[in-house]
């Protein structure tokens, strides 16, 4: 297997983005947000969305998607609990 040159990123470690995604049930754009927060480096959801599929992490439908948008105020995650704050 070769080197590389590049340290590893949060959203390419599987746990890490299997934790936001499934567990936490962020959006990819909550996710790079999240991303760009922490590590101070920009990041598109369209990467994040790119990495759920090379982790073969199942995308969420549209429906589920709508779903998870519209939860009960109390089902906030930590992001939207902070946006929700400001």
């Amino acid at each position: 297997m070769g080197k590389t040159l590049r340290n590893k990123t949060l959203y390419q470690d599987r746990d890490w983005l299997y934790d936001k995604y499934v567990n936490e049930k962020l959006s990819t754009v909550e996710i790079a947000r999240i991303y760009r927060d922490e590590e101070s480096r920009w990041c598109d959801p369209n990467t994040i969305s790119r990495w759920l599929k090379k982790h073969d992490i199942p995308m969420r439908t549209l429906a589920e998607a709508q779903q998870n948008r519209h939860a009960v105020a109390t089902e906030l995650t930590p992001i939207q609990r902070k946006r929700a704050a400001r």
